[in-house]
Formats: structure tokens, sequence, C-alpha cells
């Protein structure tokens, strides 16, 4: 009997460390690497489950350029503790700090992937979890560094890809590699917004290299007066490169209000009325800091500067863009992107993030009639005109949703 015990106890522990025959498994894809070096590019694994994995059950199939076929697996190998990370890249990496964590070597060429192809983790021939959407070439994690939402213990694999399921960081941040050092991971601080880090305030406004172009830099500044929803004027700095006048809010293009080149459309003057009453009313007791784009055009074509207006210390371009009165902002990044951050996750993230609350919740240009069950809004008449809608009021009855956040 004795001995029967053994055999069982030995068996059990055998067990532990191999891939369970289960259609379920606990491993995820914790980070992906897509750096301007395809040879560089990392994919991280993590264990959050009881016991070690055997990987010889799994398999990364990707799809390149929008294929809805598969157009490379790479097969696993090794183990994975329980609570522990498994790094995956390529043979000719060449940060030596990253490929000294590497666990698994491809050496047959670069990880197949450049920022627009699927990654799909397989379990005994069955999605476990994927990163992009098969049939689709749009670049979802181009030149960033994507880390999975929440805490790692929670994590939990999806057989559909959910673009916020993860939280795209800054490209090329090893340091967190096979670990959780990162500040920001929570759906709250997402939604709460960027802050103005102070080294953007020792930043130059326009590019040391061209007058043209902005150098991302941040100055304190006083308001003149608010055109709409997403343009308003600033006093001039000119020993900064800031001429002063009107500048249209970068990120962000809220609808119309009525002058002399466009005419009002829904939620216009909503927007108009939050900037004026909500973001920029008793401006003299606020602390307005309005900061340029780098290496971006510091002037639009018809004359009006472009940054991002700071009220407060939160992002004006967030808090609108979180109560809907805005088109839909980019869901790539381009390179001035990536330099504009707060705890090393850019801007546009934050945007991205404020954006799911508006559309969740079917609020502003994310209501009706997009969203037929979502909010109207006040300053329209959508019956007039046989259907087509038009204006009712310039002065609509509405109050943000959310606190500000001063």
């Amino acid at each position: 009997m004795k001995k029967v015990v053994l055999l069982i106890v030995a068996f059990i522990a055998a067990i532990a460390v191999v891939a369970c025959d289960t259609a379920t498994s606990p491993l995820v894809i914790s980070k992906v690497y897509t750096t301007d070096r395809q040879a560089n590019n990392l994919i991280e694994l993590y264990n959050p489950g009881e016991g070690a994995i055997d990987l010889s059950a799994y398999a990364l199939n990707f799809y390149t350029n929008g294929s809805k076929e598969v157009s490379t697996t790479i097969q696993l190998e090794g183990t994975i503790e329980s609570a522990s990370y498994f790094l995956i890249g390529s043979g000719n990496h060449n940060v030596q700090s990253a490929k000294e964590k590497i666990d698994f070597q491809h050496t047959t060429g670069s990880l197949p992937f450049n920022g627009n192809d699927v990654i799909e983790l397989i379990f005994n021939g069955n999605r476990l979890d994927i990163v992009g959407r098969i049939g689709l070439d749009y670049d979802y994690s181009r030149n960033t560094t994507m880390i999975r939402l929440g805490e790692p213990e929670d994590y939990a694999p999806k057989t559909e890809y959910d673009e916020f399921t993860f939280i795209q960081y800054a490209p090329d941040l090893y340091e967190f590699l096979k670990n959780d050092d990162y500040e920001i991971r929570t759906l709250e601080q997402l939604y709460a917004g960027p802050q103005l880090e102070s080294r953007y305030l020792d930043m130059p406004f326009v590019s040391p290299n061209n007058d043209k172009l902005g150098g991302g830099g941040a100055l304190v500044t006083t308001l003149q007066s608010i055109a709409d929803g997403d343009t308003a004027a600033f006093a001039g700095k000119s020993q900064q490169g800031f001429p002063g006048g009107s500048m249209r809010y970068f990120y962000i293009n809220t609808p119309e209000v009525n002058s002399t080149y466009v005419i009002a459309e829904p939620w216009g003057y909503v927007a108009s009325k939050y900037n004026k009453q909500y973001l920029l009313n008793d401006a003299s007791s606020k602390t307005i800091i309005i900061q340029s784009i780098p290496g971006y055009n510091l002037v639009e074509g018809n004359g009006r500067s472009l940054g991002l207006v700071w009220v407060n210390g939160a992002l004006s371009q967030h808090l609108i863009v979180r109560e809907g009165l805005t088109e839909d902002v980019p869901i790539t990044y381009q390179p001035y992107d990536v330099l504009l951050t707060y705890k090393k996750v850019p801007y546009l993230t934050f945007l991205r993030y404020a954006e799911k609350v508006a559309k969740d919740n079917g609020w502003g240009v994310k209501g009706y009639p997009a969203n037929p069950n979502g909010e109207k809004s006040p300053d329209w008449n959508f019956d007039a005109n046989g259907g087509t809608g038009a204006l009712a009021t310039t002065n609509p009855i509405w109050e943000p949703h959310l606190p500000l956040p001063w």
C-alpha cells in the first residue's frame, strides 16, 4: 500500500510541470516589444497559475500583413514557473541587457511581426491568447511597448483581441522585462489622465534645429480669449518662441459652431461651453501651460498655433475626450507621440482610454445617432428639416458627466 501511495505522489509531482490536457491554461502574453529594428522585437509570457507549465504543448502563430492564414509558427519549449515570466526573442537581438534575459531564442531570423501583425498563443492546437485582429493590417503596436493591463496575478488569456487589454507604453522599455516595476497599470490611473512632468518645462518650446517645428517644451501663459471647444488664444512668450494668439488643440477636433467659414454641428456649442465655462473659466485664478509637439509643425495651414493645453495640471484634451466631445483620436503612434509621456505612457494612450469611457457610456458624439441609446445633443433638433436636423440653441443646458480634477 505504501508503494502505491508513493507512486501516486510521484505521478502528481510529475504532472505539475507538464502541459495539462484540458482546453484551458492560465498562460498569457504579458508584454510585446515592437521596436524600430525587428531583430530586437520581444514577446513576454506570464504564468499566473499555481503550478509550473511545460511549454511543449504551446506555440506562437503569426499572421502577417493582414493575412487570414497563419504565416509562421514557432513551437515553444522550456518551462515557466508559477508567478514567473518567460521571454521570447531572436538570436540576432543586439541589446545585451535584454538579450541576457531571453529564455527562448528563435534562431532562424527575427520574430516575424512588425507592429501590424497578429500574434496568437496556441495551446494544444487551440487559441489561448491573441494580440491583434486577424485579417486587419493596421499599426496597433509599432514602435511601442505593450504591457498587459492590470496586476499580473489577475491576468487571464483572451481568445478575442481587445485593444484595451494592453497599455501602450513608450518603446524599448527593457527595464520592465520580466518584472512589474512600471507605474501605470490600472484603468483608474488611465482614466485619471496624464500630468505634466517637470522635465518639459526645461525643454525648448521651439526645436533648436528648425524654428518651424516644436521642441516639446512647455511654458506658462495666460488666456486671451476662447473661440470654441478646441481653439483658444493665449498671451505670447516671445523669448521662448511662442508668438501668442490663437492655438488649435492638438489631437482633437470638436464639432463646429457657427462662424464665417463653417456651420454648427451637433455638440458644437456643448463643446464650446465646456471649454469656456468649465475648463477656462476664471482663467486668471488658474495655471495655464501650453506645450508644443516635438518635431511637428508649430503652426497649421491657416496660421493658428498647434499645441497641448494644460489647466491646473490637467490636460484639456484628455478632459474633452473623456466627455465624448471630439472626433475619434488616432489609434497609431507617430514618432512625436512616444516623446510625449507621463510615467513613460504616451499622452495618446491616456486619450484612447478616455475615449473608451465616452464610447462605453454613449456620451457626446459617441452617443446618438451612432448609438441609438446614447446621449442626444442638447443643442440640436434632430427632427428638424425632415430629419436632417438643425441647430436648436447656442446656449445648451448641459453639465459634465465627470468631475473636474481641481
